[in-house]
Order: structure tokens, then sequence, then C-alpha cells
């Protein structure tokens, strides 16, 4: 059986979407085979545990926690001591393979250490800058380096540009944990909101990177409609200009489990209508929120662009538009405030979509590419 490291240079845990994807998919995997996570930690900090894991991601991880300490430095430099020492770490374990999302650590494992390593990634690497096109041409032929695990098609297609077979690729889309799909609603009197308004919400990285200012100039269109932005980690340029806007309000960070009640509390959900995450940030391809958005049965209002259609279509089990543009997304917005038909019909189709989309299968189609690639 194998016997699986995953090596993380974050600190956990953390308020960020990879965060709780790496913890939610290592929670799957850990039920077919051993896993550790082994993360980096502060030198006189208390180590994480797996009950804080699970009560901060809502998930129930048991897998096995190791640490490097990694004292406070430019976080570039942080990221390459924790890659040695993971890699001088892990040497004389007697893990089967290292799997990470980090570039560094797969440099450091080849470098070091005798193991085979597995790469995830929902970025286009290869396409992003030359530097990340060379060294992935070299991986490409590197007998340790087992191939690249990618969160959507859109990705994939940017290595097989540069020369990867299709048997070294696995598209693995995210998914959830089946207790997303629970449809118990708390109700909007219990969470502060309004009972006789319709409510949009986006839950997730509060920032003018994400394309999240867009939903403000939606707001000033739609005075009557209650809007929500939860994710909130300061005063920043999204949260001020919010608060001069009286029909959008703003909430802290919060767990999974408070999100999933404030999103079955909504009507619509958001997700930025831009390129802006993905081509300019690019920081943010299929983003995780897209499937805890259908698992929760409420509408979704999205960009009508490649990697969200790998996962909605447009009036089925979303409403997608032109990406940055007002008018199309404005139609958009008024078409699901004006039917509750829409909306319910939608929300149930996408929800019924995600039951086939569980972090367990997902673990399952992992494991047998990495049989296929030993």
């Amino acid at each position: 059986m194998n016997k699986i490291v995953f090596v993380s240079d974050q600190f956990y845990p953390r308020t960020s979407a990879d965060s709780e994807q790496i913890v939610s998919s290592l929670t799957g995997l850990h039920k077919l085979c051993p896993v550790t996570l082994l993360s980096a930690k502060r030198p006189l900090s208390d180590p994480t545990t797996n009950t804080r894991l699970n009560e901060y991601y809502n998930v129930a991880a048991d897998f096995s926690l190791d640490f490097i300490p990694i004292s406070p430095n430019i976080r570039g430099f942080e990221k390459l001591i924790f890659s040695v020492k993971a890699a001088f770490s892990i040497r004389k374990e007697d893990f089967s393979l290292v799997y990470t999302r980090n570039i560094p650590v797969i440099i450091a494992v080849l470098l070091f250490t005798p193991k085979p390593i597995l790469f995830e990634s929902y970025r286009p690497w290869p396409s992003r800058n030359f530097l990340a096109r060379w060294f992935f041409k070299q991986m490409k032929n590197s007998r340790r380096f087992l191939g690249v695990v990618l969160h959507s098609e859109f990705a994939k297609k940017s290595y097989s540009e540069i020369g990867f077979e299709d048997n070294q690729l696995l598209v693995a889309h995210n998914a959830i944990d089946p207790k997303e799909l629970e449809t118990t609603k708390s109700s909007r009197a219990d969470l502060g909101l309004p009972e006789d308004k319709i409510i949009v919400c986006y839950s997730g990285r509060v920032s003018t990177s994400k394309g999240v200012g867009r939903l403000l100039a939606v707001a000033r269109e739609f005075p009557d409609v209650q809007f929500l932005i939860i994710g909130s980690e300061g005063e920043g340029e999204i949260e001020q200009e919010a608060s001069k806007i009286t029909n959008v309000k703003v909430l802290k960070w919060m767990s999974r489990a408070e999100i999933n009640a404030y999103l079955r509390a909504s009507d619509i959900l958001y997700i930025p209508t831009s390129v802006q995450a993905r081509d300019k940030a690019g920081n943010t391809v299929l983003p995780l929120k897209t499937f805890i958005y259908k698992a929760s049965g409420t509408a979704i209002l999205a960009p009508d662009i490649d990697d969200i259609k790998e996962v909605l279509t447009h009036n089925e089990t979303a409403i997608l538009v032109e990406p940055d543009n007002d008018e199309a997304e404005f139609r958009g917005f008024r078409t699901l405030i004006d039917s509750s038909e829409l909306r319910r019909k939608i929300g149930l189709k996408a929800a019924e979509e995600m039951k086939g989309n569980t972090w367990n299968l997902r673990a399952e189609r992992i494991l047998k590419f990495i049989s296929s690639r030993f």
C-alpha cells in the first residue's frame, strides 16, 4: 500500500482556499492509504492538531501531522528553507512517494532524496512565464516526476502544449464533503438577515484582485437587494467602498459551517464575472467556491468562461454571463431576481450534480492515477 507524505510550506490552519482544499483532499486520501501532512510551523508555536483542523475546516481529518520549524523571514526565503529541510526530513522515512503543490519542494525532493514526487496545481504554470515553461519541460522527462494532478481542463492544456502525454496528467476537479449537501437552512432571523429581500452572497477572499469590486457596482444597480460579502480580514479597498453602500454588508472570515448557513439562506451566490483573477492576477482558476456553491442548492451567477463552464451550465446549473460586461451582468442578475422558479430549478440541479463529486471519489481517482505511474 502506498504511504504518502504531502509536503506543504503553509502554516495550518489559515484562511485560504488552497489550505482548505489540501486538508479536504488529504482527508479523502487517508481513508484509502496512510497519509502524513508535513507542513511549516514557527519554532516557538504550538503545532496544530487534527482537532483544530477539523473545527477550522469542518472536516473529519485523521491523517498524521508532522512539522518543519521555520523562523520568520522573507516569504520567498521561508519557502526555500522549508523545502530543503523537508527533503532532508523525509529522505530517512519510509514514504512511498511525495505529493506537493509547491515547486520548490519538487526541486528539493529530486535533488536530495531518491523518492518519486507527484505535483498538484490549479495553475496553468507552463503558460504563466518562460521559467515555469522551461522547468516543466524538464520535469516531463524526469523518471521520478510522476505527473501532475490538475484542477481543470483549462490548466491541463498548458502542460499538454509543452509535450506532456495524457497519461502524465490527471484532471481531478475539486469536490465537497457529502455533509455539504445537507438541506437544513438556518433562519434568516438567526443570521440577522432581512426576511423580505432578495439576498446575494459572495464568499471568499475580499480583494480587488479577485474581481469582487464588480459586485459593488451591481449593488448600486439593485438598491432593493441585500448584498453580503463574506471573508473580510481587515479594512481594504473593498471594505472601505462597501461601507458607502447601504445595501451591502461585509462580514468577517468565517468557518466553513458558518459560511454554509449563509449560502443556504441566500437567493443568489456570486462568482466574480471577470477574467481578472484568472488571466491578470493569475491566482484563480475554477475556484473552490464553485463546488461549495453548487452543493448549497442556491442559484449561482458566474462568468461564461472556459474553466467555469467545465462544471456549470448556463440555464441548467447557473446563469452565466459575458465576463467584464456590466450590462450582461445586470441582465443576468435581473433574470434571477425576477424568477424564484428559475433560482429553485438551477439550484436543485447543481446540488444534484455534486452528489457524484466528493473528496472520497476524487481520492480514488488520484490513487488510481498514482498506481498507473508507479
